[in-house]
This record gives C-alpha cells, sequence and structure tokens, in this order.
C-alpha cells in the first residue's frame, strides 16, 4: 500500500507541475499578444500623428496657393474694370463728331487686351498625383476645391478662349489696316466703316470682359470661402 501512494502521490506532483508550466505559457502567450497588440496600436497612434501633420502641411501649402490666386485675380479685375473706362472714353471720342484726332494713343490698347488667369494648382495636383487627397479629412474641402479648379477650366476658360478668338482673329487684324497703327489711329483718315467696325467691337469687348468679371468676382467668391474653410482646419503653431 505504502508503494500505491507513492506513486499517487508522484501523479498528483506531475500534474501539478505540467498546470503549474501551462499555467505559465498561457501567461506568456498572453504577455507577448497584449506586446503585440500594443505596439500596433502605438504604430496606429504613429501614423495617424504623421497623417495629421501631413494634412497640416497641405492645408498650409493650399492656403499659400489660393492667396496667390486672390492676388491674381484682383489685379486681373482691376484690369478689366479699366479697360471697360477706356472702351467708354473710346466710344465717346469716336461718336464725337468734332473730333479729329485721337489725343490717347493708349485707347486702342484696350480693344486687344487679353486677361487670361492662371491659377496656381501645384498643392491639389501634387495631393492627386501622389495619392495623397484622402489626407485632407474635412471631405468638403475636397469636394469645394474639385468645383473650384472645375469651374476655371470649364467655364471661366471658355469665356477667355473666346475673348482671344475675336481679339486676335477679328480686332487685331483689322486694327492693323488703319492707318496711323493700332496706337496712333487718326479719326480724320478713318473711314466710315472702319468706325463702325470699331464701335461694334467696342460693344462686343464690353459685353465679353463683363462676362469674365463675372466669372472671376464668383471665383474670388469661392476661392476665399475655401480659404475660410481651410483656416478652421489649421491647427495655431505652438511656441
Amino acid at each position: 500500500m505504502p508503494t500505491i501512494f507513492r506513486k499517487i502521490r508522484k501523479a498528483l506532483l506531475s500534474q501539478n507541475r505540467f498546470s503549474k508550466y501551462l499555467f505559465y505559457a498561457i501567461g506568456e502567450i498572453i504577455l507577448v499578444v497584449i506586446g503585440i497588440l500594443l505596439a500596433l496600436q502605438i504604430n496606429t497612434w504613429n501614423q495617424e500623428k504623421n497623417n495629421k501633420n501631413e494634412e497640416q502641411f497641405y492645408l498650409n501649402k493650399l492656403q499659400v496657393n489660393l492667396v496667390q490666386d486672390t492676388v491674381y485675380l484682383s489685379n486681373r479685375m482691376r484690369q478689366l474694370n479699366f479697360t471697360l473706362d477706356s472702351l467708354t472714353s473710346l466710344e465717346v471720342l469716336l461718336r464725337d463728331k468734332k473730333l479729329k484726332e485721337f489725343t490717347n494713343e493708349n485707347m486702342f490698347r484696350s480693344l486687344i487686351g487679353l486677361f487670361r488667369f492662371q491659377p496656381q494648382t501645384s498643392t491639389f495636383d501634387n495631393l492627386i498625383s501622389t495619392g495623397k487627397l484622402e489626407l485632407i479629412s474635412n471631405q468638403s474641402i475636397v469636394d469645394s476645391l474639385f468645383n473650384y479648379y472645375n469651374d476655371l477650366n470649364n467655364y471661366t476658360n471658355q469665356q477667355l478662349a473666346a475673348d482671344e478668338t475675336y481679339t486676335r482673329q477679328t480686332i487685331g487684324p483689322k486694327l492693323l489696316e488703319i492707318e496711323g497703327g493700332i496706337f496712333k489711329g487718326s479719326k480724320s483718315s478713318m473711314s466710315k466703316d472702319e468706325e463702325i467696325f470699331i464701335l461694334n467691337a467696342i460693344d462686343l469687348k464690353r459685353f465679353l470682359i463683363n462676362g469674365i468679371l463675372f466669372y472671376y468676382q464668383n471665383t474670388l467668391i469661392r476661392n476665399r470661402t475655401i480659404h475660410q474653410m481651410i483656416s478652421s482646419e489649421i491647427k495655431p503653431k505652438l511656441d
């Protein structure tokens, strides 16, 4: 009987050691899994932080491009308004029956001016080409940028192209035929048909310029709206 007890006791001790080892093994596995999960979470946090920093970088770059557009658009609009005033002055002179010579040699410049606007798309193009547009978390900003640039390409540029085509193919060649040149044309040497042509050209040029102004004003409004949207997403830099 003592031998049987010893065997039973030995078996129990072996089972306890196995259970102890199994417990330790399970504990180690759990610790490894926790370590892996923690490492993955830290990596995720770091990646999110990097994405946020990169998003802030691109938002700031987009703002710079929009500000550049604002400056250029504002200058173009001033030029357009000045041209409209010059066209009105030229029309008044042409309709003045007593006037023989033009006193302002720049009058005809208003008929041949072109006012194309090239938006600054470098940052937006880079976001698209690199596949990083998804870094911009505010989808409204992304949609607004697409609309901003697409409308410039589809509508504003069509109006500009119409003005350029008419100016280069119709107005320019006709003005070159006027005696004295396009900057020092003499009213007394103009034929009636030439005066009528210039008056009609003034009307159409004014119509085209007003169309360009309309699109530029809308573009400027959209520009400032997007700028405000981006400003609300940019975090202030801490010293």
